[in-house]
């Protein structure tokens, strides 16, 4: 399958006719019929364990899928039979495709691992359509869902992406229970057994399942993720070093400089003076998703 340039993406002259969306909730075990698609459509899987059956193939869809329907296709969707499912869905019609764009009979169907954009990115149409009627899409729709198009027929590759698309459920409770710790109660003592708490597993399967998909105790993690803070603040804000010490939830200003000091191997000071001067900060410890303050 041809790719799609990439410099041709934002300004390519994707005209479309009608687009509409929103967002459903099912009940477990129920279906929706098999159908004739009169348009296309993009389906966001975000909760249930979903088949969708297209042309008589069946299609494993989890959560995170990602469906490209086009018109003509004779679909159906089973949803999960034990919980709820939810998705999003944008139905458009196509006016005219860019020439260089792949031809649409070589188009991928699904994809369980789709670039992480496209989930934001459908999400920004649905509030835009809120506001305005569906029959004349603005420019701003247009471009978006060119541009998760564009996004969806690019070849994704996970493995190489820093942002881990899985990871155990109890690692990922504690990742947000250790969040939302340090961006709104950064002064609050946080120990293993705490943590182990609001993962809903034991203190040492916690600190196996840690090991295993960061390579840290958890406690490692949360000092990290309060140095990743640190840095971000250091370079981001007019907070003095012992201000920014106290926001990251450490003890006092010495001990916040000998931990970060320890883990990049120079004093949050000599960072700051770098990063003014134009240098790049220290790499981050741990991957960007486990940084703080995501919640926007």
């Amino acid at each position: 399958m041809s790719k799609i340039p990439h410099n041709q993406v934002l300004d390519s002259p994707l005209r479309l006719g009608h687009v509409h969306g929103g967002v459903v909730v099912y009940r477990p075990g129920e279906r929706l019929p098999e159908r004739t698609l009169p348009d296309h459509e993009l389906v966001l899987i975000i909760e249930g364990d979903v088949t969708y059956r297209c042309d008589g193939q069946p299609h494993a869809a989890p959560p995170g899928t990602i469906i490209l329907a086009r018109p003509g296709f004779r679909e159906s969707y089973r949803w999960d039979p034990r919980r709820r499912t939810r998705h999003a869905y944008v139905h458009f019609s196509i006016d005219h495709l860019p020439d260089d764009w792949p031809d649409p009979a070589g188009w991928p169907v699904v994809q369980t691992q789709p670039d992480p954009a496209i989930g934001p990115i459908l999400r920004s149409v649905l509030q835009r359509l809120s506001r305005r009627s569906p029959v004349e899409p603005s420019a701003c729709v247009v471009r978006l869902i060119a541009a998760a198009l564009a996004a969806f027929l690019q070849p994704w590759d996970a493995a190489q992406s820093p942002w881990p698309t899985a990871r155990p459920a109890a690692v990922q409770r504690a990742i947000q229970w250790m969040q939302r710790l340090i961006d709104l109660h950064p002064n609050q003592k946080a120990d293993l057994s705490r943590i182990a708490s609001a993962a809903v597993v034991s203190e040492k399967h916690l600190c196996k399942l840690f090991r295993r998909s960061l390579d840290v105790t958890p406690m490692q993690a949360f000092r990290m993720m309060r140095l990743q803070l640190s840095l971000a603040l250091l370079s981001r804000s007019n907070l003095t070093i012992k201000e920014i010490a106290a926001r990251c939830g450490f003890e006092s200003q010495y001990h916040f400089s000998r931990v970060f000091s320890h883990v990049f191997r120079q004093p949050p000071s000599r960072v700051r003076v770098s990063v003014q001067r134009g240098d790049p900060p220290p790499p981050s410890p741990l991957p960007e998703d486990l940084m703080p303050r995501i919640f926007w």
